[in-house]
């Protein structure tokens, strides 16, 4: 009798221990499940969004006598990397109309424009008014409302004049951001002590420089700047092209934007030709357009 007693007792221990094995293994199972369900909802959800917002489009402008290949690496590595979509390719011919290439989808996510100018060597008052003919065709034809823009060399001091001519015009897009890899808004002098920076401005302007100066208040307030510049390490403090000087004098023509950055790139892969083919470059502009 005792024996059975004790069979049963003992059977009854495990089969206590058995259902307590039981529901903490289910809902633990379950518990997993509904994680597992929340990460993909969540997903479902941040693609939904992505594919329901209305993405800012980039504009990428070259520098002087650029090509297509000027900041078409740059692009493409920012298509495999963070997702952006070149969207647009538009070149602005001699006569000043424009031949547009791609399609544009609203939704699409980092949608990338570029903007090539047959006459590349053109100045930059031809220059801000061919950027006057895309943006305002942007507007017009694509109704985009919203543009930020990555400038190289000559065409950060042309995309900085335009800024200046059009910020208080509704016939082109609000400019939120603006990035400037060596742009020469001071001039080309290089190992020139009359144009080193001060603690308010280059000791020496250039006419250019001036005159972009003198009119910065006509700049939007609400854009964020980020300027990079080179210094190849030869001594001329430069990027064998730009001063560093000169590409950091924007920092006073931009004093009064909602935000400005700078960094300098050194070394070989910091020259004005590799300023657009620097992969840490290209990671630095990703996170100021898009984190």
């Amino acid at each position: 009798m005792k024996k059975w007693l004790v069979i049963l007792l003992v059977f009854a221990v495990f089969l206590i221990g058995f259902g307590f094995i039981y529901t903490a293994t289910t809902e633990h199972r379950v518990s997993e499940e509904k994680k597992t369900t929340d990460q993909v909802k969540a997903k479902e959800k941040k693609k939904a969004k992505q594919t329901t917002e209305i993405g800012t489009p980039t504009l990428f402008v070259h520098g002087y006598a650029g090509t297509k290949n000027s900041l078409g690496s740059m692009m493409s590595r920012l298509e495999e990397a963070d997702g952006a979509h070149k969207a647009l390719v538009i070149t602005v011919k001699k006569d000043g109309t424009l031949s547009i290439k791609g399609k544009y989808d609203k939704f699409s996510r980092r949608p990338l424009i570029q903007v090539l100018f047959e006459d590349n060597k053109s100045s930059m008052v031809n220059q801000t008014e061919w950027l006057k003919t895309v943006c305002a065709a942007l507007k017009r034809d694509y109704h985009i409302a919203k543009i930020n823009a990555v400038a190289h060399s000559m065409g950060g001091v042309s995309f900085t004049n335009y800024l200046e001519k059009t910020s208080t015009q509704n016939a082109y897009p609000i400019t939120e951001k603006l990035v400037l890899m060596g742009a020469p808004l001071n001039g080309l002098a290089i190992s020139d002590s009359r144009y080193e920076l001060s603690e308010n401005g280059p000791k020496t302007e250039t006419e250019r420089y001036a005159n972009l100066y003198k009119n910065r208040e006509n700049i939007p307030k609400s854009i964020q700047v980020y300027t990079i510049a080179g210094d190849v390490l030869d001594g001329t403090e430069s990027d064998g092209s730009v001063p560093l000087a000169s590409a950091l004098s924007a920092k006073f023509i931009f004093q009064n934007v909602a935000s400005y950055n700078e960094k300098v790139f050194s070394g070989k892969a910091a020259s004005h030709s590799n300023l657009h083919e620097n992969e840490e470059i290209d990671q630095t502009v990703s996170e100021f357009l898009w984190d």
